[in-house]
């Protein structure tokens, strides 16, 4: 009898760890699965650089399209360009004049979409005798960030529209030296893009003396009422080898861009507590600042751009005709 007891004990004991496994495995098989079924897209931003990747984050967008968007921060548009060409990050954020850089140095780098059109601006302290453009270049102290697109097309609109190269003219510093320096009155004007350019008008007294979509809509080979800023941009060969998770960050780039312009609250919530911007600066911020909502490249989209290649072209950013860089530089979904 006894032996029968131990027999049906050990068997219930067996029983009841069999099906404790069974349910382990269950639990955490699928968390894995989840995990390994979630592919990874390493996305580079500049350090301060606002963009839809913001609202991806915030709202965890990248989770509901089904993958993880890994943010890497980099200091200088140089940097992540490196990083971009050399398949350290898979998809980058950067200004679409660097693209036509960058593929006419021979990397073969695609624009994935088009995140929002040129927000910068050349803001004057108040009190200085700038009251035009053409002041800026009668000993007036100009400050911008040379290692930038913003700078690049600075130099370009000034030289085409004014026939001037103010690279000498420029005191070149990192963004918050040149915040820095304009509180203390050490430049009289800075070229700056969002959010330092609402930082500078609602907290420190400055004046938009010029918007460059103002300076756009003067240049006689403008494309549409502003020019493309911000785009995605990837490596051709991982477009194509990854076509359906482009297509997942497409989605989840353009339903962020529109939470970007229809909730004030959210935009501002990240402008204060990601960019540190005050309550006026973030609401001047995003009234300025409205992003691309559509999914895909459209035709205008991808003549837009060619025209700022063609401008930077102008400028002497880059050398070649902005057509021949073009062919096979704008990746089309579907």
């Amino acid at each position: 009898m006894e032996i029968k007891y131990i027999a049906v004990i050990v068997a219930i004991i067996v029983v009841v760890s069999v099906i404790a496994g069974i349910n382990f495995l269950i639990m955490y098989g699928q968390q894995g699965t989840s995990v390994e079924e979630a592919p990874l897209i390493k996305i580079g931003t500049l350090r301060g650089g606002i963009s839809s990747l913001d609202v991806i984050k915030a709202e965890a967008l990248d989770e509901k399209y089904g993958f993880k968007a890994e943010v890497i921060l980099f200091t200088s548009t140089l940097d992540l360009a490196n990083a971009l060409t050399h398949g350290d990050i898979d998809v980058a954020i950067i200004p679409v004049e660097f693209v036509a850089k960058l593929r006419e140095k021979g990397s073969d780098i695609v624009v994935l979409a088009v995140d929002f059109y040129q927000n910068q601006a050349v803001v004057i302290r108040s009190g200085t005798a700038i009251v035009k453009v053409e002041d800026l270049f009668n000993n007036a102290t100009i400050g911008a960030f040379k290692p930038t697109g913003t700078y690049a097309m600075f130099r370009a609109y000034m030289k085409s529209l004014y026939g001037v190269d103010v690279d000498e003219l420029v005191v070149n510093a990192p963004p918050p030296q040149l915040v820095d320096a304009f509180k203390k009155g050490e430049v009289d004007a800075v070229v700056i893009w969002e959010p330092f350019v609402s930082q500078l008008v609602a907290d420190y007294g400055g004046r938009i003396l010029v918007t460059y979509q103002n300076l756009w809509s003067r240049w006689e080979g403008h494309v549409g009422n502003n020019g493309v800023m911000i785009v995605y941009a990837a490596r051709a060969d991982w477009a194509n080898a990854n076509k359906e998770l482009v297509e997942k960050l497409l989605k989840a780039r353009s339903e962020a861009a529109k939470l970007w312009n229809s909730n004030s609250d959210l935009a501002k919530r990240i402008l204060t507590e990601q960019y540190g911007l005050s309550e006026e600066a973030a609401r001047l911020c995003w009234e300025r600042l409205k992003m691309e909502e559509a999914t895909y490249l459209t035709k205008e989209m991808v003549d837009n751009s060619i025209a700022v290649w063609m401008l930077a072209k102008e400028g002497g950013y880059i050398s070649s005709e902005p057509e021949s860089l073009a062919s096979g530089a704008f990746w089309l979904a579907g």
